[in-house]
């Protein structure tokens, strides 16, 4: 199990870089989904480069936390002894809190 823990410690700035990078690709790209309803008369100011400052509080979150979604899911796989589907079920609803608690944070601090 500590091999597990060092495995995780040692990959994660990995996975984090590539959080970031991924995320930060789709926010320039596209930094509001049309469902949305942004408030495009009345934007919130920017904070640093293009985000404001819920977007980048949300960015900070995702980013920090996306490996810990996927290490908690092989956790469960590899050391509790669960079936397999109920490691992927773990981590798919782990991803769903994951990007829409901080959608919602960063929507409520930018004040939309």
């Amino acid at each position: 199990m500590w091999e597990f823990l060092q495995e995780c410690i040692e990959e994660y700035p990995g996975w984090v870089g590539i959080a970031a990078a991924a995320l930060l690709i789709k926010h320039l790209l596209m930094p509001y989904h049309p469902r949305e309803h942004f408030p495009v008369d009345d934007p919130p100011p920017k904070f640093f480069g293009p985000f404001s400052l819920g977007e980048l509080i949300q960015f900070v979150i995702q980013v920090l936390t996306f490996p810990i979604t996927g290490f908690i899911a092989a956790f469960l796989n590899i050391f509790l002894g669960v079936p397999e589907d109920v490691g992927v079920y773990a981590f798919f609803a782990l991803l769903v809190l994951w990007w829409f608690f901080p959608k919602n944070l960063a929507k409520r601090i930018d004040g939309w």
